[in-house]
């Protein structure tokens, strides 16, 4: 099953107590009067934007009259909520806001990604990351570069997850495949790993091709991340230089929904696509 991780966990906690709220008839006002717990602090926890207390939980629950079972559930999703992610260990060198995607991507059951210039960081082999990773940020030093490759090279275990490995279906633009990162040979081997992971059942690849002309992918790449509780909202994720952008409003996702399935129409079917990765890999040899 994936993770239930910190921000995932603040998300689901947040939505039970939003939940009992709402079933005991309070508002965020009354709700605060009755346990203590500030309108402000309520309001974050129940959009997971807290860090957790037990004894604000607690307080909140013998405010919605909480059954036994249900303070049993929910003092266990507290506490859940607040368990480390294992990729705490790469703080020092995380970029801006990262271990929220991170913890987003960790708990998802599957990623519907279009990418317009880049593999997608779980598909990349260790010698194409490193110079994609130094392309970047010309002036890391290298300890720091080869410390975020192994953190890229970590996330990759989702893929093979047990029992439930992560869904990805990806689509990415020919320039993906045209453009040769760390040089011909390298990228020649990374051709040759997408066409490994395609054979994956839980790993689908397609092609964009240049002849499919415009696209509904014109606008950039992104992500869209569903997952297995029904009870937690499908979410985007979109990668700029200005800082990363998380649509979640339910007309956002159906946008970017929409979007993904319009380019999995205009792209390449995954066998004609293994096909003309095939062709590439010849290419660069």
């Amino acid at each position: 099953m994936p993770a239930v991780t910190p921000t995932m966990g603040r998300r689901r906690l947040g939505g039970v107590l939003k939940a009992l709220r709402e079933a005991a008839g309070l508002t965020n006002g009354q709700a605060s009067r009755a346990s203590g717990v500030s309108t402000a602090k309520l309001s974050r926890l129940e959009t997971g934007r807290n860090v957790v207390y037990a004894e604000d939980v607690q307080a909140l629950l013998d405010a919605y009259d909480a059954t036994s079972n249900v303070r049993d559930k929910v003092l266990k999703l507290a506490a859940l909520a607040e368990q480390h992610g294992w990729w705490e260990e790469f703080d020092d060198i995380l970029p801006a806001d990262f271990d929220l995607y991170l913890s987003i991507e960790e708990a998802a059951a599957s990623l519907l990604v279009f990418g317009t210039s880049v593999v997608h960081g779980l598909l990349q082999i260790e010698d194409y990351a490193r110079a994609w990773i130094r392309a970047e940020d010309p002036g890391m030093p290298n300890a720091e570069r080869e410390r975020l490759l192994g953190l890229r090279i970590a996330r990759q275990r989702a893929l093979h997850r047990k029992p439930e490995p992560l869904l990805l279906w990806t689509v990415f633009d020919e320039a993906v495949l045209r453009r040769k990162v760390g040089g011909p040979a390298v990228m020649r081997a990374q051709v040759e790993h997408l066409l490994a992971m395609s054979e994956l059942p839980n790993v689908t690849i397609q092609v964009l091709p240049f002849d499919a002309g415009a696209h509904a992918g014109s606008s950039g790449s992104f992500t869209l991340v569903e997952f297995a509780e029904p009870t937690d909202p499908e979410t985007g994720y979109v990668d700029c230089a200005a800082g990363n952008v998380y649509p979640e409003k339910p007309a956002q996702v159906r946008t970017l929904k929409t979007r993904f399935h319009h380019l999995t129409s205009s792209g390449l079917t995954p066998g004609e696509s293994l096909s003309f990765m095939h062709k590439i890999a010849k290419e660069l040899a």
